[in-house]
């Protein structure tokens, strides 16, 4: 009996939810066919008008009339020149130089975990607080680190500082 009181109730709010979302629909009787009586071929003939007189045509434009009067045509895009600064921009876009690539080191600073989704959970919660970017790496099955991106010592240090006053964790034994 449960059963049959939901699926009423969900039925019903679809059906509601379909008369907001598309209207009332129209309910109508079909209208009825209309029957064509076909005439006799003899009285559908009818005569056939004769040719409208040529007196009735427009008469033609004279030729100056109908020559199109010379427009100036807008500056396009390629017959303006672009100033230099612009032109630098383009350029840098287009063909960007050798882009100085700066190698990440990770860093791990927190015993290893015994489970990759323990691990995750552990990253998410820190990424709230800490707003660091972490990443969880895989060193043997059963055995995931938590790790976090740094440029040299100074910043291991900063952000080990940030986690331990952001989270109260302890991290001067790292």
């Amino acid at each position: 009996m449960l059963k049959l009181i939901g699926i009423l109730t969900g039925s019903a709010l679809a059906i509601a939810f379909l008369i907001v979302a598309l209207g009332v629909p129209d309910f109508s009787a079909p209208e009825p066919e209309q029957v064509n009586v076909i005439e006799p071929v003899a009285e559908q003939i009818t005569e056939v008008a004769p040719d409208p007189a040529p007196a009735l045509l427009p008469e033609p434009l004279p030729a100056s009339a109908t020559e199109p009067e010379p427009v100036e045509a807008p500056e396009s895009v390629a017959d303006v020149e672009p100033d230099p600064e612009t032109e630098a921009l383009i350029e840098q876009i287009f063909n960007p130089g050798p882009e100085d690539v700066i190698e990440e080191n990770w860093y791990a600073f927190w015993s290893p975990f015994r489970s990759e989704i323990a691990a995750e959970g552990f990253v998410s919660k820190l990424q709230e607080t800490t707003g660091i970017d972490y990443r969880v790496v895989k060193v043997k099955t059963g055995v995931y680190e938590v790790a976090f991106a740094y440029v040299d010592d100074a910043d291991i240090q900063d952000k080990l500082a940030r986690i331990s006053s952001a989270t109260g964790l302890d991290m001067t034994d790292s």
